[in-house]
């Protein structure tokens, strides 16, 4: 009988930390909307544009902000869009993207 409750709850424990893998993708999404709006952009678009496995593994993501549009036709185009670079539970701006940059 002891090796059944033994079992079982070594059953329960890894159907437990299998089911953890697509929470913390939700929460570095969610981790990366904060960083665009730190950096005052209004996320529309929340892609993954590149992704590392392994134990030291991070995901990359291209957000697209909603910018206002400019009357100007020669005014300069700036950038629409950011890279946020998400390791465990922490998220960090790279950079600044452009709306003609193509995915590498």
């Amino acid at each position: 009988m002891a090796a059944m409750k033994c079992m079982a709850a070594i059953f329960f424990a890894l159907a437990v930390l299998g089911a953890t893998g697509p929470a913390r993708a939700d929460i570095n999404q969610i981790s990366a909307r904060e960083v665009a709006r730190n950096n005052n952009c209004t996320p529309s678009k929340i892609d993954i544009y590149q992704q590392s496995l392994g134990p030291e593994g991070s995901t990359v993501y291209k957000i697209s902000c909603m910018v206002p549009k400019v009357t100007d036709d020669k005014a300069p185009k700036g950038a629409d869009g950011l890279l946020v670079n998400c390791r465990d539970s922490l998220c960090a701006l790279i950079r600044p993207t452009a709306a003609d940059e193509a995915k590498k």
